[in-house]
């Protein structure tokens, strides 16, 4: 009987696997190494548009990360470039454009990246994050911009304060 409800505490719904399709945008560090995600426009059009016309006008060019934790790694506040990173500044803030909230029906698991907001369920602007463990109880708060598929080695290599060189979105 224990060993009945101990699997049923620990079974988690096992998900499709998550392959998105979407423009890809590769991100370069100063040290040269780089990583790539495939958007999901089909979860998220409006905010998937707005990030890569970011990227497109160099908004993330410069920019440092400002938040890594064991779970989860984040940029996209201008004021990392020249601000100190201990400023209160540095975590907030973005290109002044705040999205509608998209619900997206993807599963929070290592290299989706998401769209930062102030709160579940809060439309974000240009903060994006990458699972790096498993999120689950993120699900339905956040939109999804997409996944890493090139480089998860990268991102887990990355220490905060680590610089961005260049953003790109890459022909098709």
């Amino acid at each position: 009987m224990l060993s009945l409800i101990a699997a049923c505490v620990l079974w988690q719904p096992v998900a499709p696997d998550y392959r998105p399709s979407g423009p890809r945008i590769q991100f370069t560090l100063s040290s040269g190494r780089s990583f790539e995600i495939t958007t999901d426009p089909k979860s998220s059009p409006r905010t998937v548009a707005h990030i890569l016309g970011l990227v497109k006008r160099g908004f993330y060019d410069g920019q440092r990360v400002h938040r890594v934790e064991w779970w989860v790694t984040q940029w996209g506040a201008p004021a990392s470039r020249n601000k100190p990173l201990d400023s209160n500044e540095v975590g907030d803030g973005g290109s002044g454009i705040t999205l509608p909230f998209e619900r997206s029906e993807v599963d929070f698991r290592r290299g989706v990246v998401g769209i930062a907001s102030e709160g579940l369920q809060l439309g974000g602007d240009s903060q994006l994050f990458i699972i790096k463990q498993d999120a689950l109880r993120l699900y339905g708060s956040y939109a999804v911009v997409g996944k890493v598929t090139k480089g998860m080695d990268v991102v887990g290599q990355i220490q905060r304060g680590d610089r961005f060189k260049k953003a790109s979105v890459l022909a098709p």
